[in-house]
């Protein structure tokens, strides 16, 4: 029987990927909710190859992340990764995801006459 993919759509695209092993789950600790750190979560694509997601950290293990990232939908998706796929995004990086994500009829609503990625002090 074949093993089922999961799949999401980003930018257009359809990526089927790999949600990994998070080896001992007795292990595992979580972030704060809604405290969870922003990351660069490199994902392992099930016809080979990789694929960079903004996402949020929401637990670990010795060896493994636990990533959460949304789709072009706003549909969540979650995926384990080794650790040393995941690096931490700095808040200005996140602004600019963001920025590309929003619709651009909305930006001015949230930036007005800020660049993305030029936070307030």
């Amino acid at each position: 029987m074949p093993v089922h993919m999961p799949s999401f759509i980003l930018d257009g695209t359809t990526y089927d990927y790999d949600r990994g092993e998070p080896g001992e789950i007795g292990t595992a600790k979580s972030w704060e909710y809604s405290k969870y750190p922003k990351i660069m979560a490199t994902l392992t694509l099930a016809g080979g190859g990789t694929l960079d997601v903004h996402a949020q950290a929401q637990r670990w293990t010795h060896t493994h992340v636990l990533a959460s990232w949304e789709d072009d939908d706003r549909r969540p998706h979650w995926a384990w990764l080794p650790a040393d796929h995941v690096r931490r995004v700095t808040d200005s990086e996140w602004d600019i995801r963001e920025f590309h994500r929003c619709p651009e009829n909305l930006r001015s609503v949230r930036w007005a006459d800020r660049l993305p990625g030029f936070l307030p002090a």
